[in-house]
């Protein structure tokens, strides 16, 4: 059988893209090389009794439109916003609430709404004809959104009149679980994908979500198989065939959207003579970034439920402006700085099905964790470094905490390598930079390549920060407007 679409990776993307491309009556396979769907997308029991999803506590927002038609409400994904944010030193703390009316608060709601037309502009792309030449042709007209986010985050900052621990609790949000220098120019384009995600948690934990995506895909006549690996894209003429599998069997397919980040699709799929010489260029400048590290904590007692509401959401520990700057400083020299930045977040008080009864589960992700440390692979003696650094930050913000610690999982970046294929661990397909974001992510006319008939719909896409399931959609949206002008007949 010859598909209309073969798409690598089932997870929220390229679940969503088959979703989309059946239910506009094309045939679409999912290739996914593990035994089930979902990507970052899982939850597992780490420690008898309790369970965590361990690559991330908090999505990027799925899209209200998205969310709705992809039907994932009636298949089970409750979605549950963090009601507050809290910025916490061991003399004081900061406190946004979702909705507020503060300056800190109006300045991620304009973020959010920029992303939002950033968005829309991204998917209404999708759609039109695209320009003949890729590479070779006149900037094109900035994106939304693009103007507000080119100075450094911390002149945007500045220039809201923010007080300091205002400031750095809003960078924290922009910065969390990434390397970043805030005082560099371009660096407000992190407001418009901030690392802590602002989409909320899902009920049960985000295996639910994968599930809820899986549904929606098999409902609408998508076909998904489990344990194959691509190894390679087929082409000829000048057109691609297929998709070649680890185990020699081939999938016969008009157009493929690969899922996967922008080194791992084409350094992975494609021999190095096959790429055309501005593909591969762009290729090999393209930068990633990974740099999140996780530690998961079951924790024998909860904290004091008297203080709940303000532990919903992430806390941000002793955030500063300098910090986060010397981090990403030691980060870029393979180094794991003396303070790194650090989230912590307690899922079992949003969903107590996480934990045994009376435990909680709690979490810390840090920010500019080198994904190959410089002086070598990761040992345990440095894995145990980031144990008793997520422990100690813990210790300083609640203490007595530390002590009802029964167990610890700890996860580098190579371990996110292993276990999804990111490239260095990368959980956002690529730096978030100013000339690594919207327009220049990777190139124009993304997600369309600059090879006929194959389409990024992963995180390296220019949809793929601002928004869970987005790229995928967009990359169906191409498929679907290029099948219907014969373009990959």
């Amino acid at each position: 059988m010859r598909y209309d679409a073969a798409i690598i990776g089932a997870g929220a993307n390229g679940l969503a893209a088959a979703t989309a491309l059946a239910r506009a009556g094309l045939t679409a396979i999912v290739i996914e090389r593990s035994d089930r769907a979902g990507g970052r997308l899982s939850t597992r029991e780490f420690h008898p009794g309790f369970r965590a999803s361990p690559f991330l506590d908090e999505l990027a927002p799925i899209p209200q439109d998205i969310f709705w038609s992809l039907g994932l409400a009636q298949r089970g994904a409750d979605l549950m916003p963090a009601p507050v944010s809290l910025a916490l030193w061991p003399d004081r703390l900061n406190l946004l609430r979702a909705g507020g009316q503060s300056g800190a608060a109006a300045l991620l709601a304009l973020s959010a709404a920029l992303a939002a037309e950033a968005l829309a502009h991204a998917l209404g792309e999708a759609e039109r004809q695209p320009q003949k030449r890729l590479f070779f042709r006149p900037q094109p007209m900035p994106w939304p959104g693009v103007e507000a986010m080119l100075p450094s985050l911390n002149e945007i900052l500045m220039r809201r009149d923010l007080d300091p621990d205002t400031a750095a609790h809003v960078a924290a949000i922009a910065l969390s679980g990434r390397a970043a220098d805030p005082f560099l120019p371009g660096g407000g384009v992190h407001l418009l994908a901030p690392g802590a995600g602002m989409g909320g948690m899902v009920a049960g934990g985000f295996g639910k979500l994968a599930d809820a995506l899986v549904r929606a895909a098999r409902d609408a006549g998508a076909q998904i198989v489990y344990g194959l690996d691509a190894s390679g894209i087929a082409h000829a003429n000048d057109r691609l065939t297929g998709v070649t599998l680890a185990d020699g069997s081939f999938v016969a397919a008009r157009a493929v959207i690969s899922t996967l980040d922008l080194k791992r699709t084409f350094l992975s799929l494609f021999s190095r003579n096959e790429l055309p010489v501005p593909v591969a260029r762009q290729v090999d400048n393209f930068r990633m970034a990974g740099s999140t590290a996780r530690v998961l904590f079951a924790i024998e007692r909860a904290p004091a439920m008297a203080t709940a509401e303000a532990l919903r959401g992430p806390i941000y520990v002793s955030p500063d402006l300098e910090g986060f700057a010397a981090a990403s400083m030691s980060w870029r020299a393979g180094r794991i700085a003396p303070k790194l930045p650090v989230t912590l977040r307690i899922p079992s008080l949003m969903d107590p099905s996480l934990a045994v009864p009376g435990g909680a589960v709690m979490t810390a992700t840090f920010g500019a964790v080198p994904h190959r440390p410089a002086d070598g692979a990761w040992t345990r003696e440095m894995r145990d470094v980031l144990r008793d650094m997520a422990l100690g930050a813990l210790e300083s913000v609640m203490p007595g905490m530390a002590g009802r610690v029964s167990a610890a999982e700890i996860i580098v970046p190579g371990d996110m390598e292993d276990a999804f294929g990111t490239t260095a661990g990368d959980l956002w397909g690529g730096e978030i930079a100013a000339d690594q974001m919207l327009d220049l992510r990777p190139w124009p006319d993304c997600p369309r390549t600059l090879l006929k008939g194959l389409y990024l719909g992963g995180s390296s896409a220019a949809a793929g920060p601002l928004a869970t399931c987005a790229a995928g959609i967009a990359a169906a949206r191409a498929v679907s407007a290029d099948l219907k002008r014969g373009k990959l007949s």
